[in-house]
């Protein structure tokens, strides 16, 4: 019996990375694509740009929005860079390091369910600037003519001012907007992929400290403690892993 549930256990354990990996949501990228595809047959659907602050919370917070159908993370605004014939791609390291770029949210929306005006409205309540730093800066990137004019009115309109005391006319407007670069892949999707091998993590960490020991006795103590701490490195190699299998940066105009 003993031996059955060790069986059991460890096989548990040594799953955890591929569990792991099955709570990854797709990329935002596949999304982007698919939504653009479909873009011929509904015309109701636009991009939208924006500067936000660090991208990883704007981007979830902004998909949650009636009407968003997709957000990606990039780089941005960096007109010097778009100029330069011998450049390609930028990357994240180029971009915290600089001081030209954008961390940007590109956002498709369909506009049966959600105005430009109305989404104007939930960037400025998911955004999460710094104020004197372009990287994380509060910026609008209109698409065209009526973007930019729906932007000017609403930065000179009366929009409720944040908790932090963040004004509307203190957010920024650029156009002819720059090219737009889908970050590295680890950055899509960035807390709903790490939320859940945290708290994986976490569960692995008490198991290994002990807790349920109870359930299978001391005569398993140390292989369900072994395993538990095994299957915690694992995913901490499997999350610096991903910071180099899935590196691509991607132009999308």
């Amino acid at each position: 019996m003993a031996s059955r549930f060790t069986i059991v256990v460890s096989s548990l354990l040594l799953l955890a990375p591929i569990a792991v990996v099955a709570l990854v949501p797709h990329g935002s990228s596949q999304v982007l694509t698919a939504a653009r595809q479909s873009s011929s047959r509904l015309s109701a659907v636009k991009e939208a740009s924006f500067g936000m602050g660090c991208f990883w919370e704007p981007a979830e917070t902004l998909l949650k929005v009636d009407g968003v159908i997709d957000t990606v993370s990039g780089y941005t605004g960096n007109e010097k860079f778009d100029a330069d014939p011998s450049k390609t791609a930028p990357n994240y390291d180029s971009v915290c390091f600089g001081r030209d770029w954008v961390e940007g949210v590109r956002v498709t929306y369909d506009t049966d369910k959600i105005s430009y005006e109305k989404l104007l409205d939930e960037f400025f309540e998911a955004q999460n600037p710094q104020m004197g730093s372009r990287q994380y800066a509060s910026l609008i990137f209109p698409h065209d003519e009526e973007q930019l004019k729906m932007a000017q009115q609403w930065q000179q309109g009366d929009v409720v001012k944040r908790k932090d005391g963040f004004q509307n006319d203190w957010t920024k407007i650029e156009y002819p907007r720059t090219k737009f670069y889908a970050a590295e892949g680890y950055h899509q999707n960035y807390w709903q992929k790490q939320r859940p091998r945290f708290a994986l993590i976490i569960v692995l960490l008490t198991i290994a400290g002990g807790f349920g020991a109870e359930f299978y006795g001391p005569a398993l103590e140390h292989t369900v403690k072994t395993f538990a701490n095994g299957a915690t490195i694992a995913i901490g190699l499997a999350i610096g892993a991903e910071r180099f299998l899935d590196k691509k940066v991607t132009e999308l105009d």
